[in-house]
């Protein structure tokens, strides 16, 4: 099969908005050696970029526009399931006292749409970021509820990094969590993704759609390893967790 036909030039200008959003503040030269591109062609897209507000310039150095922010809450409005799930978010952790987390996937990633903050909630920035799905509860929450083919091309596209020593790398160690996680209906975190950090999640699954495959993305509560032990984290926030993905799936469903 042919490949499909793409424009040389929207592809350059996309690729400059993602190092930017890498790099922070960068010169014309910075970004030109980044992605090995010719220096008077960054400039030139960079100027079309600025035109088009998608980039703010100052003295010589170049960053993405706020004009991104804007995009990007008016893809999150589409969502039905934001809609709902930030009432069920911000329920949970007035109750827990944690922060509680909603994620989309989208593409093979995990995407942060919508946290809430309770009076104990650890003080991380999750809203509006982009994570692997392996090494997370909310990803691994999501790979457990895909069919094994869909499964097979996240990790053929996005690979098993690493992003601490505990973070799952392995492919059959993978498959043995995703069992686990079926089986029982929630994931578990435990310093995968970030040191001292422990989350559980569960997959929230399209409403009246039992079929593999048909999920939104996941709900979790995360916190400090320290307090994330014994019973708390192993059955009381799985029972949190649980109850709040099902209140979303019906509320979706007009009950």
């Amino acid at each position: 099969m042919d490949e499909p036909k793409r424009i040389r030039a929207s592809e350059r200008s996309l690729t400059i908005l993602r190092t930017l959003a890498d790099l922070g503040w960068a010169s014309e030269t910075e970004i030109a050696d980044r992605i090995d591109l010719a220096k008077s062609t960054t400039h030139y897209h960079l100027k079309t970029l600025a035109d088009q507000s998608f980039v703010v310039e100052t003295n010589g150095q170049y960053r993405i526009s706020l004009s991104l922010l804007e995009l990007g809450h008016d893809a999150v409005d589409l969502l039905d399931v934001y809609d709902v799930g930030k009432q069920v978010v911000d329920r949970v952790a007035r109750e827990t006292g944690e922060l509680c987390i909603l994620m989309v996937e989208e593409r093979g990633y995990a995407y942060y749409v919508y946290d809430g903050r309770g009076a104990d909630a650890i003080a991380i920035d999750t809203l509006g970021k982009r994570a692997t799905l392996h090494d997370g509860a909310t990803g691994k929450a999501v790979l457990a509820a895909l069919p094994e083919e869909r499964v097979d091309e996240i990790v053929a596209e996005h690979g098993l990094p690493a992003t601490t020593e505990r973070t799952i790398t392995d492919r059959e160690a993978l498959d043995a969590e995703l069992a686990a996680i079926r089986e029982r209906g929630v994931a578990f975190d435990r310093e995968e993704r970030l040191d001292g950090l422990h989350c559980v999640a569960t997959a929230v699954r399209h409403a009246g759609d039992t079929q593999p495959g048909a999920v939104y993305g996941a709900i979790g509560v995360m916190g400090p390893a320290s307090r994330f032990t014994g019973d708390y984290f192993e059955e009381e926030l799985p029972d949190v967790v649980s109850d709040a993905a099902n209140l979303i799936e019906l509320d979706l469903q007009g009950y």
